[in-house]
């Protein structure tokens, strides 16, 4: 079936960068696209009025972790003021004792429900950090049913993360453990490439790099070139990562990297804030921005994740004009790329102390075509010719955009993924009038909060506290 796409203003593509055509039209045929530009004249089977909207390449999310937001998402432990805005490590670990009642990935309640989540926010393409985790067949047919495209791979390293009962950090190391997780992942990429009709694609997703050794990492690059797949991996994203590598090899992460032969094109690394020269470090010396610019590697930047703990990566235009390609991750809750596109700009306005910095066209194609570049895919982020048919459909028609003149411009400085109105992925409607059509949000809404009160229930029987989730997470306000 062809269907026609009546702008608006429609993002193309000139096979070079972006380009807007007012009141322009995007033609698809099942899931590929025909025709972008001022007119089309030949038949179509359906029309889908767009005016008022923005057509745009759905977005690319190339960090995000799924889950309900009543775990990981929720305990930052605001309490436990040791950890230097260490994020994950504050609440990422259990008791040795509380490990089996630590909260695991639920395939069908809360991988279903951020997954839905991220697509109402325009997003069609999504690494998916360790989501197939115990139950991969499950995991699989979960992504099939939503209609996502995942690039997706279990996660492993050699270290588990515990707590002693005062609250202190323990790394239980592991060689066998990485090894095996390593194998596991090969297997996973192996059997599920091309699954869900060829919107499925696997990755490797080693840890960070501080939990694996030297070695698991060079074995996983290699892994990774003989089955053709590519490599993301947290790098710099605490001080604790950062102190523990300098002081096991005396030198930063991404010298470490560097020095077993990690990086190359085919290498993301997420968050990367922690580099050479960043100001909560104290640590000006080498140039870890040219090791990563000269390898060829990407950068994946999760503004949300770091705005929250008071930290900016220093900064996104340096890391630009350094000649990094750049991608945009949710990771945290909520999962709104939308939203993380803006706080990308705001958060290089702050570190840079200008407001030139931050341009709306540089932060929308990091969530287009620096993600795409990331997975090597020249039919992916982009409205042309022969492109997929990923495509978000955002109303700018509300009164909160005013009058648009620039409709990027309008898109970061207002949008929010409620103002997102369709979206396509793989030339199949998900979302239409800002409703998913493959499930019953409000049952799934109700299916979270029950799920989610279980979470908090069980806290004290895994934290290290032993206490309340009132108590490590006070409310706002009393809550009678």
């Amino acid at each position: 079936m062809k269907t026609l796409i009546q702008g608006g203003f429609v993002v193309g593509f000139n096979g070079t960068e972006h380009e807007i055509f007012k009141d322009g039209v995007v033609v698809y045929e099942g899931n590929r696209i025909e025709f972008v530009g001022k007119e089309y004249t030949h038949p179509v089977d359906k029309k889908i009025d767009a005016k008022g909207c923005l057509i745009s390449p759905g977005f690319i999310d190339t960090h995000f972790h799924s889950g309900i937001n009543a775990g990981d998402y929720l305990l930052n432990d605001s309490t436990k003021r040791d950890f230097f805005a260490s994020n994950y490590l504050a609440h990422g670990g259990p008791t040795r004792e509380g490990a089996k009642h630590a909260h695991l990935k639920d395939v069908d309640v809360g991988q279903r429900f951020s997954l839905i989540h991220l697509l109402k926010s325009g997003v069609t393409t999504t690494f998916e950090i360790g989501g197939p985790g115990g139950d991969p067949e499950r995991y699989v047919n979960m992504v099939d049913e939503v209609g996502v495209r995942c690039y997706t791979g279990p996660s492993y390293k050699n270290v588990s993360f515990f707590h002693d009962p005062e609250g202190r950090l323990e790394y239980d190391w592991n060689d066998e453990r990485g090894s095996e997780g390593l194998k596991k992942a090969v297997e996973f990429a192996k059997k599920f490439a091309g699954a869900c009709n060829g919107r499925m694609n696997t990755m490797l997703f080693p840890g960070h790099v501080d939990s694996c050794t030297p070695e698991l990492l060079q074995q996983t690059r290699k892994a990774a070139k003989e089955i053709g797949v590519r490599v993301q991996i947290h790098a710099t994203i605490n001080l604790f990562e950062f102190h523990t590598v300098m002081r096991l090899h005396r030198c930063t992460p991404i010298e470490l990297l560097k020095k077993i032969g990690f990086l190359d094109p085919e290498v993301s690394l997420s968050h990367c804030i922690f580099i050479s020269g960043h100001s909560w470090l104290a640590y000006p010396y080498g140039d870890d921005l040219k090791i990563i610019a000269d390898s060829g590697a990407s950068v994946a930047y999760s503004p949300l994740k770091y705005l929250k703990l008071g930290i900016v990566m220093e900064s996104f235009d340096r890391y630009l004009k350094a000649g990094i390609n750049m991608g945009i991750g949710t990771d945290t809750f909520p999962k709104d790329l939308i939203s993380d596109i803006r706080y990308a700009a705001l958060g290089s306005r702050v570190a840079e102390r200008s407001f030139m910095a931050g341009h709306p066209r540089d932060v929308f194609n990091a969530a287009t075509l620096g993600g795409a570049k990331m997975l090597g895919r020249d039919d992916l982020g982009r409205l042309q010719k022969g492109a997929k048919a990923d495509i978000a459909i955002v109303n700018l028609g509300d009164i909160a955009f005013g009058a648009v003149r620039d409709p990027i411009r309008s898109l970061v400085e207002t949008a929010v993924s409620r103002d997102v109105r369709t979206v396509i992925v793989d030339g199949e409607t998900l979302v239409d009038n800002g409703q998913y059509l493959r499930h019953n949000e409000q049952e799934l809404l109700e299916t979270v909060q029950a799920k989610s009160e279980q979470i908090w229930q069980t806290l004290p029987k895994w934290h290290w506290s032993g206490k309340s989730v009132d108590e490590v997470v006070p409310p706002s306000f009393r809550i009678s």
